[in-house]
């Protein structure tokens, strides 16, 4: 069944078909693996994902204050985990991870070389995209945002500011949330830090959103491709992968 979209702001939003990971087959050059889950899991699977998770990452979640975010911790990272475990073929609790020099997480690739991932969640909604070369993905749930004006002046070009001026109040959140859904897909696939955001210089023309500059990156921005996706109700996410992929495959876990 082919996929439905949806525009924001005249751009194509795709709303994947989400096959189950009891079909999930092997990560092929080309193509990028997109997994969706909710951090809402029940205190068995909770438990069972704690046992996965390092003493460090647990020291990590332990130490955040309220319990909804801990449990979100727990799921996301114990969720990653689980995941990395099919490519690499091991126990969720082997997956070994190394970090750039920016914190952007790594894995031991002797197994799977070339393997990169990339997690983000917002609320209960996670997503981590797998490939066999950069990629970088981001997810957030569409909000109320009462300083979205300050961040657009401080995070966006004096272009994409006139662009996202121009449109109606819901259409500009709609596309605010796009835009940096983009930007910090492409700083992560770049294994840049979110203060960099208003290096990434968007060219809204077209269905799809394109890379037109990231300041400082002598790597062509022609061989980076964006694609934005529906998760969830309510939620936008966006990949940025480095060409060429020929498909892209949606699984639930």
């Amino acid at each position: 069944m082919n996929d439905r979209s949806t525009t924001i702001a005249n751009h194509e939003i795709s709303h994947p078909q989400w096959q189950t990971a009891a079909d999930w087959t092997q990560l092929v050059s080309g193509c990028v693996h997109i997994w969706q889950a909710t951090s809402c899991q029940s205190p068995q699977i909770l438990g069972q994902l704690l046992q996965t998770l390092s003493q460090d990452e647990q020291n990590r979640a332990g130490r955040l204050r309220f319990d909804h975010h801990r449990y979100r911790a727990i799921a996301s990272r114990g969720i990653l985990r689980s995941i990395l475990a099919r490519y690499l073929n091991c126990d969720p609790e082997a997956v070994q991870f190394q970090y750039g020099p920016q914190g952007k997480p790594m894995v031991d690739t002797r197994i799977l070389p070339n393997l990169e991932f990339n997690l983000s969640h917002s609320q209960d909604v996670v997503v981590c995209a797998i490939a066999l070369q950069p990629v970088g993905i981001d997810v957030e749930f569409f909000r109320e945002i009462t300083y979205c004006d300050q961040l657009i002046q401080r995070y966006f070009s004096v272009q994409e500011q006139a662009m996202l001026n121009s449109l109606s109040v819901e259409a500009k959140r709609q596309a605010f949330f796009h835009y940096w859904t983009c930007k910090e897909a492409m700083l992560k696939a770049l294994g840049f830090g979110i203060s960099d955001l208003k290096r990434v210089e968007l060219n809204p023309m077209g269905k799809r959103m394109q890379l037109s500059s990231v300041t400082g990156c002598h790597q062509l921005v022609s061989s980076w491709h964006l694609h934005s996706f529906e998760p969830a109700p309510n939620y936008l996410a966006s990949i940025a992968i480095e060409l060429p992929t020929m498909q892209l495959k949606y699984w639930q876990w």
